[in-house]
């Protein structure tokens, strides 16, 4: 197979000036092109929508899916065989747990605890990986008393945005934050006056345009390779400070709370 990198730079000396602007954006941006519209590609290139039509045409490819796709494969191939695995997976969870940390922005992780504090019903939302995290975030919530649903299916996100006023609050997982299910979900219910609060490696995607708060991970989403568990860790990560936020200004509740819960469980074990 075709390196599409590899054809990107062969073809150079064919370009228009206007196409050697979206060739360099493409090389520079590679993983993260993936998870780009026809319209991220013609910005971040500084050229017209037109411009990255027809440099995919001079590159044989018909659709920008098409692309994508081909970056992904190329992308995948470049990747450095393993030594040992153990010590691959802990530095892959290492990696995505302190880049997500540096990340963090302890001014917007203290407005989206404001909004959860003020919210009468708190959902999550997330399909896929994603949706695990929504679970984990309901468990999380539930334990210290406030109303919570994680919601993992379309249709069901669908009515319980249409169900939703301005005393509630989504918190939004998509890696990529250009979800279609999840992000029409989140637009009704931001038309329904409630907040959103999108946990996105992408503060540039549809998610995070349409959100009251973003709170960035680093994990990337990839076309060939999904589903990865570090995207779900840096999740998790983002997920874990917000509970922490929120415990500690409402700690002495939370710890009597705790206490009636573990009698409670304690009650279902032999």
């Amino acid at each position: 197979m075709t390196n599409i990198f590899h054809t990107i730079q062969a073809l150079w000396p064919e370009y228009t000036k206007t196409e050697k602007k979206v060739a360099q954006f493409i090389l520079a941006e590679q993983q993260n092109a993936t998870n780009m519209t026809m319209a991220d590609i013609a910005e971040g290139a500084g050229v017209s929508e037109g411009s990255v039509v027809r440099f995919l045409n001079k590159l044989g490819v018909k659709k920008l899916i098409d692309l994508k796709l081909s970056i992904a494969k190329s992308a995948e191939e470049k990747r450095p065989q393993e030594g040992s695995l153990s010590v691959a997976v802990e530095q892959e969870f290492v990696d995505v747990v302190r880049n997500t940390a540096s990340l963090a922005d302890a001014g917007r992780l203290r407005q989206a605890v404001d909004l959860l504090e003020q919210s009468d019903q708190v959902y999550f939302f997330g399909v896929s990986v994603s949706g695990i995290a929504a679970v984990t975030g309901e468990n999380s919530f539930i334990r210290m008393g406030k109303p919570v649903h994680a919601i993992q299916e379309g249709h069901m996100q669908m009515i319980a945005a249409a169900a939703m006023g301005s005393r509630d609050t989504v918190v939004v997982f998509s890696l990529t934050g250009n979800t279609r299910d999840t992000c029409e979900a989140a637009e009704l219910a931001k038309q329904q006056g409630a907040k959103i609060i999108a946990v996105t490696s992408y503060v540039n995607s549809h998610l995070a345009r349409i959100s009251d708060i973003v709170l960035q991970t680093s994990a990337k989403e990839e076309i060939i390779n999904g589903g990865r568990i570090t995207g779900l860790i840096s999740q998790i990560y983002v997920l874990d400070c917000l509970k922490r936020e929120y415990t500690r200004r409402n700690a002495g509740r939370i710890s009597r709370l705790k206490e009636n819960i573990g009698e409670a469980i304690l009650t279902k074990k032999f």
